[in-house]
């Protein structure tokens, strides 16, 4: 795998971060498109994609430093500051993102549900090119296993590499890419039949609250994410019941209101 892309002097790029970039522009344009199709103004797509790729590369950060990792930041602060030695958690970004975008839809008086409909048509491909900056970074590996679809990582510069050199793990990282192009059709087929406001936005919070639950910790290997109870259960599995109860509550929410 290739955790750099490229050096700088003695500074390399990592293929993470790149990636993070990457899924931000091609999810935002695309959201913009069907903002267009909709009838509604992509330039507000536009605008929620620079508070995206700004929030998301802080967000994940902060949400590593703080939440999954606090110890190894304690023991010596200025490793905060060490990007390009990796640390961010996808969930963490989705956190900020959505924070942001909900300010700006309330300062601009915009409505809610409608513009994160649209949004959420283009979080599949960001998702995507996420776990692809996992697939060559080696983070976010799976366990040792058997199982006929494997990675074996032996670049040492990789996190799973470090780890379990030349040693089969489960390939969560693919399993994640192949949800997201799965969770791209489900979107387009519920957008087909939409028939209120936050329906696509509810339908991908329960859709990655269950598939993501189940690919975390059963499949997951990278402990230092935080896991609790023996391993029983991770922080990103906590994290996704919160998004499948707030998925949920916003289907029958905005489906009340959409009757009435």
């Amino acid at each position: 795998m290739r955790p750099f892309l490229f050096h700088i002097g003695s500074m390399g790029v990592p293929a993470f971060f790149f990636t993070i970039m990457v899924g931000s522009l091609v999810g935002t344009f695309y959201a913009a498109h069907i903002a267009k199709k909709d009838g509604s103004d992509p330039v507000v797509m536009l605008d929620f994609g620079i508070l995206a790729i700004i929030s998301s590369v802080i967000g994940s950060r902060l949400f590593h430093v703080f939440v999954e990792n606090p110890v190894y930041y304690w023991e010596n602060p200025i490793r905060v500051f060490y990007f390009w030695q990796g640390g961010f958690v996808s969930i963490g970004a989705f956190m900020l993102s959505v924070a942001s975008c909900l300010i700006y839809l309330r300062w601009r008086k915009l409505p809610i549900f409608k513009n994160f409909d649209i949004v959420t048509m283009g979080v599949p491909f960001a998702i995507f090119f996420v776990r692809a900056g996992c697939f060559c970074a080696g983070c976010c590996y799976g366990k040792p296993t058997d199982f006929f679809l494997h990675l074996i990582f032996t670049n040492p510069a990789s996190t799973a590499g470090h780890f379990h050199p030349g040693i089969p793990l489960h390939a969560t990282q693919v399993y994640a890419m192949l949800n997201a192009v799965v969770m791209f059709f489900v979107l387009h087929a519920v957008r087909r039949r939409k028939r209120f406001d936050g329906q696509i936005l509810s339908t991908f919070l329960m859709y990655y609250g269950i598939t993501r639950f189940f690919i975390e910790e059963p499949l997951r290997g990278d402990v230092d994410r935080g896991v609790y109870f023996n391993g029983l259960i991770s922080t990103g599995q906590v994290s996704m019941v919160v998004f499948f109860l707030a998925g949920l509550f916003i289907w029958h929410l905005q489906k009340k209101k959409g009757k009435q």
